[in-house]
């Protein structure tokens, strides 16, 4: 992905551009319940599942990514929901 393409998103962390959002497609910044504050994006691999793209610091290693990280975490669940909304990935690709 050509990191212009963000040059004006509302990203909480925007060191992600070089090395998450490079490859990952952003779904938006998302604030849960507790006030903790997450980009979030999805990875699109076409010889696997989905996998969850939840940045959540301005340092590489400061994300979450898999297909099941824990379902319960709010970041988690609305990136399911967005990506879904967004038609990128199908009811049946997602247990979710």
């Amino acid at each position: 992905m050509n990191n212009s393409l963000l040059t004006n998103a509302p990203l909480f962390y925007p060191s992600a551009k070089e090395w998450m959002w490079n490859y990952c497609i952003y779904l938006g910044p998302f604030t849960d319940s507790k006030g903790d504050n997450y980009d979030l994006g999805i990875y699109l691999g076409s010889d696997s599942y989905p996998s969850a793209a939840i940045v959540f610091g301005n340092e590489p290693g400061n994300y979450l990514s898999g297909f099941n990280i824990n379902s319960k975490m709010e970041c988690y669940i609305e990136m399911w929901r967005r990506a879904k909304e967004l038609n990128l990935i199908t009811i049946k690709s997602c247990n979710i």
